[in-house]
């Protein structure tokens, strides 16, 4: 492979690795309207958009009541939920089927009760029934797991016990991201958290709008935000899995507040509703929290799907989605991801070959101009307007365009990025195994050292190597299609056929064997290729 692509693939790994980084996050809108900030449960105060947010960021949190706190756990094939007597609320989530928390607390729980403690009124081995009563209502609040798929529906009752008209309306914890917990319970936890937090992300999809932060692991003043408006879902999402809560009633907008820097609350704001004496109103959500699959979201119709981003780049984005589509559609019929990334990588390399080729042949071009090249500059040295001029003109002569070696692997670009983050964040290679590899998500470790080696640690990968094998003979293949006259140019072209394998190789040792995968076949294909071009003619430099 030219030297040139291995920098063009060198440069956009490192762009892909510190994206989240190095990318600002979307500026807030300032919708200048007037948010209804809820007193009570009836009553309706006017403020600004900027207070409201300051009112709720700064008031004090109410006192937990002396008798303390009861939890009771339900549990699925697929799910385990912890309920809280405390605010009657949905504490924590386990997917069991992949063995992974999400760091949320307080999902769909009424903020202005939630400090409060609510009888277990009904557990059963799918439902949960809280109530709670006061001299004004009596709230029932249930859950329900499903048993087939990764949802659960919640449900809220305000029955009106007074002799007159309520309006009622509340503020719901769609739900709160809680980082406290992350990244201190042992070395791997804290490896994969430091490695995976910039994909954490809240997303709020109202009508007019889906607003995103990334790198949502530390919050401040600058997440403060509100929305008047009404409100889709609001959900969080980390490298493979998804929370999702779904108000099924009428919505007045969403609060952002960040309770402090390791916790934030994402709060949906209900429309008022008029309950007459002895009477009562429901309201139901939706909740998701499961794998980030794309089709399975889909399936629900609420347009969860959206969620689902690979970059912010409409193009970019749109190839991802094409591959991961692809690559699931193959599985369903060839049902193994180690088998099927294979055949994807092959499908692509081809499908790309001919802009290789093109770009490959116009790079000899360009090489075989360049001792006439090094004249013109020679000559021209005092004079750079006519120097680019003559060479202009001996690329017209010749019949090279300047960017003909850039331009098809610029074009390639979008494809190879789109792939890398498909394998990256595919849930679906999780836990799949494939030859020696157990779980295509990670590196492959064939075995591991009793010692920790600098830079590779102690786990011996066998994937990597295998790559840097294959690249150093490529790169072998690659000098023999030229004869280079300049000794300092071979030099170069030396050192780099050692130091680029053994870079990229380190690059890639810890990345998921999955991904790995792909880019050693790419490079296997690049290889035969190089070999097919070393036995044309060589060019004399």
């Amino acid at each position: 492979m030219e030297k040139r692509f291995l920098l063009a693939i060198i440069l956009s790994l490192f762009i892909l690795y510190f994206w989240a980084a190095i990318t600002p996050n979307q500026p807030s809108r300032n919708y200048g309207h007037k948010m209804a900030q809820h007193v009570g449960m009836n009553e309706v105060a006017e403020h600004t958009s900027a207070s409201y947010v300051a009112n709720f960021v700064n008031q004090p949190a109410p006192l937990r009541q002396a008798f303390g706190e009861k939890t009771e756990r339900i549990e699925t094939d697929r799910l385990a939920a912890e309920f809280s007597n405390i605010g009657g609320v949905l504490s924590k989530i386990y997917i069991k089927e992949y063995a992974a928390s999400l760091p949320l607390s307080n999902i769909g729980t009424i903020v202005q009760y939630d400090k409060l403690s609510f009888a277990f009124d009904r557990v059963s081995s799918h439902e949960i029934l809280f109530t709670f009563e006061n001299e004004e209502y009596v709230i029932n609040k249930s859950y329900k797991i499903s048993d087939a798929d990764y949802t659960i529906t919640a449900d809220i009752s305000f029955k009106n016990k007074t002799n007159m008209s309520k309006l009622i309306n509340w503020d719901a914890y769609g739900m709160v991201i809680d980082m406290s917990s992350l990244g201190i319970k042992n070395n791997i936890d804290k490896h994969n958290y430091e490695r995976d937090r910039a994909m954490f992300e809240y997303v709020v999809a109202s009508e007019s709008v889906i607003d995103r932060k990334n790198n949502a692991f530390r919050f401040s003043s600058k997440d403060a935000k509100n929305h008047v408006g009404p409100v889709r879902w609001v959900g969080f999402r980390n490298r493979y899995f998804c929370a999702i809560f779904k108000p099924l009633y009428e919505t007045y907008g969403y609060v952002l507040a960040p309770l402090s820097d390791e916790k934030l609350a994402l709060t949906i704001q209900s429309r008022g509703v008029r309950v007459e004496p002895g009477s009562q109103v429901s309201f139901a959500s939706f909740i998701y929290a499961g794998p980030e699959n794309f089709e399975a979201l889909q399936r629900y119709k609420y347009g969860l799907e959206d969620i689902a981003r690979y970059y912010r780049l409409t193009l970019f984005d749109a190839i991802a989605k094409i591959i991961y589509s692809a690559m699931h559609g193959l599985h369903r019929i060839i049902p193994n991801w180690g088998v099927c990334i294979i055949l994807i990588s092959t499908v692509i390399y081809f499908a790309m070959y001919p802009l290789t080729l093109k770009s490959m042949m116009s790079m000899k071009k360009m090489q075989a101009m360049n001792p006439q090249i090094a004249n013109i500059r020679s000559k021209y040295k005092d004079n750079p307007q006519k120097m680019n001029t003559e060479v202009m003109e001996l690329y017209k002569k010749h019949k090279i365009n300047p960017m003909g070696g850039c331009l098809p692997m610029l074009l390639q670009m979008p494809v190879f990025i789109g792939l890398y983050q498909v394998l990256w964040r595919s849930v679906s290679l999780k836990g799949a195994n494939f030859l020696w590899i157990k779980d295509l998500s990670e590196p492959d470790r064939l075995f591991i050292f009793p010692f920790k080696l600098p830079i590779v640690g102690n786990e011996f990968n066998v994937l990597p190597v295998i790559m840097i094998f294959v690249m150093a003979a490529q790169q072998k293949l690659t000098s023999k299609t030229m004869i280079m006259s300049d000794p300092a140019q071979a030099a170069q072209q030396k050192i780099m056929s050692v130091i680029m394998p053994v870079f990229l190789g380190i690059v890639f040792y810890n990345f998921a064997s999955g991904l790995t995968l792909y880019f050693t076949m790419f490079y296997a294909f690049s290889t035969a290729m190089q070999w097919k071009m070393s036995r044309e003619p060589a060019i004399v430099q």
